[in-house]
């Protein structure tokens, strides 16, 4: 599965359920999607793995949710950031605050485009900026 990512079979079954040998989590009415760039990384899959158990377990809790409701998820988990469709999934733990941006397509799919943790009140226009050139590059694609 993940065998130089985890440091024991523990921690790769743990997370096998959510991301499998593929880049979709399913479930539910909505799927789940990781970006794949042109060199076949999942950047928000890496982000999500090297974060500690406590805040994938919330990352976990709050994709449940937007399999679970959808586009009708709304704050304090989602929040529409850009008028291209870009929507933010608004993670906390303790005190970080992570975001992961997504957008949705017609074929009720979410594809989660970027990951961070957020370190300034204002979302960085260089994180809306590259979360929008990722989704131009699988419209286009």
């Amino acid at each position: 599965m993940f065998p130089t990512l985890f440091t024991n079979n523990i921690d790769a079954l743990r997370l096998s359920w959510v991301f499998g040998d593929c880049s979709i989590i399913t479930g539910m009415d909505w799927q789940l999607v990781f970006f794949i760039d042109e060199h076949n990384n999942e950047p928000v899959k890496d982000f999500i793995l090297q974060q500690p158990d406590g805040v994938i377990a919330e990352i976990l809790h709050v994709f449940k949710l937007l399999r679970q409701f959808g586009t009708t998820l709304g704050m304090p988990y989602v929040r529409k950031i850009h008028e291209s469709g870009i929507r933010e999934l608004r993670v906390k733990h303790g005190s970080d605050i992570y975001r992961i941006l997504f957008c949705a397509d017609k074929v009720h799919k979410f594809i989660l485009l970027h990951a961070f943790l957020k370190k300034e009140d204002k979302l960085a226009k260089t994180d809306v900026s590259l979360a929008i050139q990722r989704m131009n590059s699988i419209k286009s694609g």
